[in-house]
């Protein structure tokens, strides 16, 4: 039941233009996008420092190059998503959501008009375009996760000297930042358009 109320509200907000919803939250991506931005003014070649640990700087770069890369495609995706407002809403309530099963009941209980504007959407060429190059930026991201979850930064760094493990820890968490900014921009939305794509075909 509650499930089902949740939907209604977000089919509603989608109608008013409202994105937030009773009990559940939005995706802000303007604020995505500040982040970003914020994110790839550390990162860009003018003002990324490397570790002074070989191995550690190794994967380092892995990721980097994968956010570097990642981060103006986001944008674009963001450029997007927000040149249609009733699309912005859908997209940024619905990828809040934790399951599937909550997605497809706002799916569900959108007018038909309302699914077409969205299915219209994704099936657009250059929303096709887009989501082609954010899929590989997805799969790159989540490549440089995983070597990076594989190695053992805290042996790596245990040779450090006192005076220099805090700027490495520095550099780690500038890192680990650009991980999870990955996780909820480009992989989380490239998760959601293919989920939101199904729920068209199973119609």
């Amino acid at each position: 039941m509650k499930k089902s109320f949740i939907a209604l509200m977000v089919a509603a907000s989608i109608m008013s233009g409202c994105a937030s919803t009773s009990g559940s939250d939005t995706i802000s991506y303007s604020d995505l996008k500040a982040q970003g931005a914020e994110l790839y003014q550390s990162s860009n070649s003018k003002n990324y420092k490397a570790s002074t640990v070989k191995q550690v700087e190794t994967i380092r770069l892995v990721v980097n190059t994968a956010f570097l890369a990642a981060q103006p495609v986001y944008e674009e995706y963001i450029a997007q998503i927000q040149s249609e407002p009733a699309v912005n809403n859908y997209f940024a309530a619905v990828e809040a959501l934790d399951s599937e099963v909550e997605k497809k009941a706002v799916y569900d209980k959108l007018t038909a008009e309302q699914k077409k504007t969205i299915d219209d959407f994704n099936n657009s060429a250059m929303t096709k375009k887009i989501m082609s190059a954010l899929g590989e930026a997805a799969l790159t991201a989540m490549s440089s996760a995983e070597q990076f979850k594989a190695v053992d930064t805290t042996s790596l760094l245990s040779g450090v000297s006192f005076s220099n493990m805090l700027d490495e820890k520095d550099k780690l968490g500038l890192t680990l930042d650009q991980i999870l900014y990955l996780n909820d921009t480009v992989i989380s939305a490239y998760d959601n358009y293919k989920i939101i794509s199904a729920f068209r075909n199973a119609q």
